[in-house]
């Protein structure tokens, strides 16, 4: 597309220069030929920016075409009587288009990198809500022995309740370490059972809201980022591994609605390379058709330290 651009920019000087050069202008072949190759041009560039999809977008192009060569080749006419404000209206239209394809061409390498930037941003924030949410199920699973499908439910779950945790303090000793076989469940019963001074293992309750999500606003649990409330999809379901029926869950959201308000062109691409790479078109956590051990899909670089 960007190479369109750069021809046509070359293209629409040359056609000015033609219009405005005198012994050019009168040579119909040369006249003529710039004005038709021009216009082919023009086409080209509109097949390419519609994806060859958008067929009434490219019959008006056709037609917005045919109307820019009827005018030059009847102010050519004009010209060829001598008109010299008609000489100088074309050749300024065409300075001017010149000007406004170099814009373009200057929008079709900045809307890339501007959506990238946005997209960066916007992933990041979703895949901290995404791991948000994971922490979340987990504790609730180890807690209620199973994943809730219900947003809802689970953010009652880590603003209200509690759960359960084990106060350790002191360390087994290498000997009795050892003499239960390097079993560290069995050494650490057997120091209770001595009553060694200073080793301490007691189950307690925390509340979460304390300990997982300190000064987190709960406001904000299981919205989509930048968007209006959206809410992030999640279910449950039941998998079978290696004979076992495994409970695991799923919360995702689509590039189309977390991408929503940009480039709608970069949004279809970047859905078309999932969708060819066997992946989901957005951002997810857990799996409804395997026991991933609740991976997310999202590149690497989302979980390094900002």
């Amino acid at each position: 597309m960007t190479l369109f651009i750069i021809i046509l920019i070359i293209a629409t000087a040359g056609v000015a220069f033609i219009t405005f050069h005198e012994g050019l202008s009168k040579n119909k072949l040369i006249k003529y030929g710039s004005y038709i190759v021009y216009f082919i041009l023009i086409e080209l560039i509109l097949f390419a920016v519609t994806d060859g999809i958008k067929i009434p977008l490219i019959v008006l192009g056709v037609g917005i075409g045919v109307a820019v060569v009827v005018f030059l080749i009847a102010g050519s006419f004009m010209v060829s009587a001598n008109s010299k404000i008609v000489k100088y209206v074309i050749s300024v239209i065409f300075v001017g288009f010149v000007f406004f394809a170099g814009y373009m061409l200057y929008e079709s390498i900045m809307t890339p990198i501007r959506f990238n930037k946005e997209k960066h941003k916007r992933y990041q924030s979703t895949v901290d809500e995404l791991k948000r949410i994971r922490t979340a199920q987990i504790a609730f699973k180890n807690e209620n022995g199973k994943y809730t499908k219900y947003l809802d439910s689970l953010k009652m779950f880590i603003q209200s309740d509690s759960l359960t945790v084990i106060r350790k303090e002191g360390s087994v000793p290498d000997t009795i370490y050892l003499q239960q076989g390097n079993n560290l469940k069995k050494a650490e019963r057997e120091c209770l059972r001595l009553g060694i001074k200073g080793f301490v293992r007691d189950t307690i309750r925390v509340a979460i809201a304390d300990t997982l999500y300190k000064k987190y606003n709960f406001d904000k649990f299981g919205i989509v980022p930048y968007t209006n409330g959206y809410k992030f999809e999640m279910d449950t379901s039941t998998v079978d591994a290696g004979g076992m029926k495994i409970n695991v869950f799923e919360a995702k959201v689509l590039n189309a609605i977390l991408l929503n308000g940009l480039d709608k062109q970069l949004i279809l691409n970047l859905n078309d390379d999932a969708i060819k790479n066997d992946r989901y078109p957005g951002l997810k956590v857990g799996s409804l058709e395997e026991n991933n051990n609740n991976e997310g899909n999202w590149d690497k670089e989302y979980d390094l330290k900002k």
